[in-house]
């Protein structure tokens, strides 16, 4: 079974809202930046506050300004703060022309042996046991190499009426080839 549709900007945006709010990695690394910003400017002002000098009853109190300054609005705005600068990674990403061969026109067809993805500057095929999972929301359809890497289908942009038939072609030759 084969289609065409088109993957644009806004589909590597929705790919990367979807990886922050279910990769484990991502994860991971959103609690660790929030950390850093809950913990940081503490042990920033605890620093200052023994080099100045200050007296402990000093100290406390400069620390827990700075806890109410800065870091609880900052570990509650990190993951915002996260998802901005991961679009703004893209779209730098996107002017330097690093997206030859994934935005644009797809043409994928699936077979019993393996998935194939052409565009005007590539042709790639993989063996169905690469695939490390396929997961489907209501308006795209991620195709998983690795944990942060996918093929994107934005289910609006296939030309034609095959969404349905395909997306049940696809994880019917899934399943059979995982097991």
């Amino acid at each position: 079974m084969k289609i065409k549709y088109e993957v644009g900007l806004e589909d590597f945006f929705v790919f990367s809202n979807y990886l922050i709010n279910a990769s484990p990695l991502m994860l991971k690394t959103i609690r660790k930046g929030q950390m850093w910003w809950a913990c940081g400017p503490l042990v920033g002002g605890l620093m200052f506050a023994m080099l100045r000098g200050y007296s402990p009853e000093k100290t406390l109190m400069v620390l827990s300004m700075l806890s109410v300054a800065m870091s609880l609005p900052m570990f509650f705005m990190y993951r915002r703060y996260f998802e901005y600068r991961n679009q703004k990674q893209i779209k730098t990403l996107y002017k330097n022309d690093s997206y030859k061969g994934v935005v644009g026109t797809h043409e994928m067809t699936i077979s019993d042996e393996s998935l194939t993805d052409k565009t005007e500057h590539s042709d790639s095929q993989i063996q169905w046991n690469l695939i490390n999972k396929i997961a489907t929301t209501a308006d795209h359809t991620f195709i998983f190499t690795d944990d942060v890497t996918a093929y994107i289908i934005p289910h609006k942009k296939i030309k034609g009426s095959k969404v349905p038939q395909f997306l049940t072609k696809l994880d019917d030759v899934f399943k059979k080839t995982a097991n």
